[in-house]
């Protein structure tokens, strides 16, 4: 069965402010129409990545990236923005599906349907 609503949250900015809005979003829409009918996709690109690096988390906000990952959501994490952060895979947390390119990512998943939705 294919999802009913289709989410793509954008994150782009290294803040602690701009990630909890996004997990919100995810947890929200879920929890308002039930995660088998919502497809959640969070794509970091330009500074987004710094925001999930192991150590930049605490607990809670970890816990919350876990919880979310359980329930289905993934989270993309662009490689150009990597590279030109000096970022490895080994420095993101485990879960994170490192991508060629978010913006191609972007694009990709608004061509199959996903709402864009930026924090």
């Amino acid at each position: 069965m294919q999802a009913r609503y289709k989410l793509l949250i954008h994150v782009d900015e290294d803040s602690r402010e701009k990630l909890d809005m996004a997990l919100s979003m995810a947890y929200n829409l879920l929890d308002v129409v039930g995660e088998g009918n919502a497809e959640v996709v969070l794509v970091f690109n330009v500074r987004g990545p710094m925001a999930l690096m192991r150590g930049s988390l605490d607990d809670y906000a970890r816990e919350r990236v876990n919880e979310l990952m359980s329930m289905g959501v993934r989270f993309y994490v662009c490689s150009i923005a990597m590279r030109s952060l000096g970022i490895r895979r080994e420095d993101l947390i485990d879960g994170v599906e490192v991508i060629d390119s978010g913006i191609k990512k972007i694009v990709e998943l608004e061509g199959q349907g996903f709402a864009y939705v930026k924090p």
